[in-house]
């Protein structure tokens, strides 16, 4: 064998060598892409999850005084049903009474009916 035809084989597996470097560095590349996105977009998460965070913090604080509200309003509604239902009784009672009173007075002023 020539030293050329050595010298092209050596050219040969250099270019190819170099080719397979190029390769080996668009995929080092793509591979450190492939992690950086996945944490860019976890970091954006973690930021919306530190808002939430923060809102329900704020409403965890607010919650005691509105429970009391909630409580109070529910304890002035049935006091106002307990005292609407006595009026209605007192009224039906009334007219009962009204009625037995107008059933004698009736029978006084006409005692045949």
């Amino acid at each position: 064998m020539s030293d050329t035809s050595v010298n092209e084989r050596f050219d040969r597996v250099d270019e190819s060598i170099g080719r397979l470097s190029q390769s080996v560095d668009r995929l080092t590349q793509y591979v450190i892409d492939l992690r950086e996105e996945p944490s860019s977009r976890l970091q954006v998460i973690d930021s919306r999850l530190d808002f939430l965070s923060s809102t329900v913090a704020s409403i965890d604080v607010r919650l005691p005084a509105l429970t009391k509200a909630t409580l109070e309003a529910g304890s002035l509604a049935s006091q106002l049903v307990r005292e609407q239902s006595r009026q209605r009784d007192s009224a039906t009672d009334l007219a009962s009474r009204v009625a037995n009173l107008e059933e004698k007075v009736s029978k006084f002023v006409d005692p045949a009916a």
